[in-house]
């Protein structure tokens, strides 16, 4: 484990190293680059996804973006949204979100917080071949942070982090014929977290060059009453290039996590959605993980654009000994709808196909 913890150090490091050699020349016009907009924009988005194991999902997505202060011309456009949902299986989600640049994008804020049900799944082999078994969490989750400048564009930040899960397993019966009875497990969560983010990205909703590299710690101690003491580190480095005359982008990523000490069930890495499309059931999850993925985002019209994509992901100390270090490739495909043309702010959907499995991905912005 020091080893991993090391490595991703000097990932970091290097990082902050290679910035300005890596980074294209910005050719975008400066009057498109800090182009304002002080007036409120509003999109009321419907939200539509299929899940392998939610079935369809609808929804809405209503979003506004705006600025904090006229006079400030160099943060970027605050964003505050919402979303609800429905899907098929019965599950539901609500949850509210707010990203906020101010002082001269010297500060930045995140906060979200919602609550919800989902029905799911997970895949267990081992001590029992007992395959896809069903269960449900009911959550709720409030996040968060605070980021100031330190120098250059290197950012760095404190976090919170609450949840409260219930997971039940509900009752089922085992290849053999042997009735498993209803099993339940509450995770109470209080974590604090550090972050240190190096951004030389031209613009934080569409890049179209530069990069942000993001080094997290969180911990989860005695002392505020979690009753599994845990701590985790991510980092993930992010890398942006412009083609086709700065009308498209190649974007490249890189993730890894770690577990130290023992996590909970709902605190492991699962492969899936942000790193790694096309894992949509669950069945890859562990206590570490790592993940590449490069993406072209084609932009043949000013509303529209099309992605293409490939990554691969692996899982270490998994719930299944067998998943560990398995190569899961990634292939996919999908569309994209700018419903915030000042600052090319993004919906869409992906397709995707993995090893033994696919899925469909509602997106909100991009996927990295």
């Amino acid at each position: 484990m020091r080893t991993y913890w090391l490595f991703i150090v000097f990932l970091f490091a290097q990082s902050l190293l290679i910035a300005q050699e890596l980074s294209p020349p910005d050719k975008r016009p400066e009057e498109e680059k800090f182009l304002k907009r002080h007036d409120v924009k509003f999109a009321p988005v419907p939200y539509i996804n299929y899940d392998r194991t939610l079935g369809f999902t609808v929804g809405a997505l209503p979003m506004v973006m705006y600025d904090l202060s006229e006079k400030d011309t160099i943060s970027p456009q605050s964003i505050t949204g919402g979303l609800i949902m429905y899907a098929t299986n019965k599950s539901w989600f609500g949850m509210v979100f707010n990203k906020t640049y101010f002082n001269e994008d010297k500060y930045r804020a995140t906060l979200a917080g919602g609550l919800g049900i989902t029905f799911y799944q997970f895949f267990m082999s081992e001590p029992f071949d007992l395959g896809y078994i069903d269960y449900n969490v009911d959550m709720k989750f409030l996040f968060v942070e605070l980021q100031r400048k330190v120098i250059g564009n290197l950012y760095a930040g404190l976090n919170y982090k609450y949840a409260k899960l219930l997971s039940v397993i509900p009752e089922f019966e085992t290849p053999d014929g042997e009735i498993i009875p209803e099993m339940d497990d509450t995770d109470e969560l209080n974590g604090l977290g550090a972050i240190l983010s190096y951004d030389s990205r031209d613009d934080v909703y569409y890049p179209y060059n530069g990069l942000i590299s993001n080094l997290k710690f969180s911990s989860f101690p005695d002392f505020m009453g979690n009753e599994l003491v845990s701590k985790k580190v991510d980092f993930d480095y992010n890398h942006f290039f412009p083609f086709r005359d700065d009308k498209d982008v190649l974007a490249a990523r890189f993730f890894g996590g770690a577990g130290i000490g023992e996590l909970s069930f709902n605190q492991q890495f699962v492969v899936g959605g942000e790193d790694v499309r096309g894992y949509s059931q669950g069945k890859y999850r562990g206590e570490q993980i790592v993940a590449m993925q490069a993406e072209y985002r084609w932009n043949p019209h000013e509303k529209i654009g099309i992605v293409g994509f490939l990554g691969s992901a692996m899982v270490f100390n998994g719930i299944n000994s067998e998943d560990n270090g398995i190569l899961l490739p990634s292939l996919g495909t999908g569309f994209r709808y700018n419903v915030f043309p000042e600052n090319h702010m993004n919906v869409g959907m992906d397709f995707a196909v993995g090893k033994d499995d696919w899925g469909l991905y509602f997106r909100i912005g991009e996927a990295f």
